[in-house]
């Protein structure tokens, strides 16, 4: 990876003043779902780039509003994801902006979104198995960065109960969706990022029909910041 901009001006972080190390802090964001193509209030620097680590991503959550989306589970195949730059001063606002997007509350930054750093693993946060910490530790040296953040948001269930679904649960959950979730649903699993080839991916585009969708995405335009920064937001995810 060629080297990025360092952090010049202030951004975010309310009740955080960034010392002058952190607004120095190279800090990528990760990516594999629909981050890569709606990222909304995200401040990015650049675009996408298909270089981040491999990690072992499936579809093994059902949002709230019925979607099964992708997050990091230890008994998938590792595949590529995607890293951006992101625009903030230090660590703290880079979980909040992130938290922010993905519309999950305060009270479970500290959980649902995890964080690391090359020199300080006392500031590492978020739920991680130590083999994620691993890989994101033999990334980071030569990705440009300093710090990384992600979603680590973790399993659920169609009745809500947070462990890993199995397949064919999640797929006769998908067959009962209708109307508007159904199609929340299929834009979600059709607009994942071509090297986001799963098992369970396979399996939803050969039983729904559900292919690959030829909508480019939006990789490098944030959209507009979808609440204040005083706003309350949930405590749990939408996504």
């Amino acid at each position: 990876m060629s080297a990025l901009p360092r952090r010049t001006r202030p951004r975010t972080a309310e009740s955080h003043h960034a010392t002058p190390e952190e607004s120095t802090l190279r800090i990528a964001c990760l990516g594999w779902g629909s981050l890569l193509w709606d990222p909304r209030s995200l401040p990015m620097i650049g675009a996408f780039r298909d270089d981040g680590p491999r990690l072992p991503i499936e579809f093994s959550r059902v949002a709230r509003d019925g979607r099964v989306t992708l997050v990091i589970d230890g008994a998938a195949e590792p595949i590529a994801t995607w890293a951006v730059a992101l625009d903030v001063d230090g660590l703290d606002a880079a979980v909040e902006a992130l938290g922010r997007r993905e519309r999950i509350g305060p009270a479970r930054w500290a959980t649902w979104i995890g964080a690391q750093t090359r020199a300080h693993p006392d500031e590492d946060r978020g739920d991680a198995s130590e083999a994620t910490r691993a890989t994101l530790a033999a990334w980071l040296p030569d990705s440009g960065f300093d710090a990384v953040v992600w979603t680590a948001l973790p399993f659920r269930r169609p009745d809500g109960r947070f462990d890993r679904p199995s397949g064919d649960e999640l797929a006769a959950h998908l067959h009962r969706l209708e109307g508007e979730a159904r199609e929340r649903a299929a834009e979600y699993i059709r607009r994942a990022p071509s090297t986001v080839r799963t098992a369970r991916r396979a399996r939803f585009e050969k039983e729904l029909g559900w292919s690959p969708s030829d909508v480019a995405p939006n990789l490098a335009t944030p959209g507009v910041p979808e609440a204040p920064p005083n706003a309350p937001t949930p405590e749990d995810d939408s996504r």
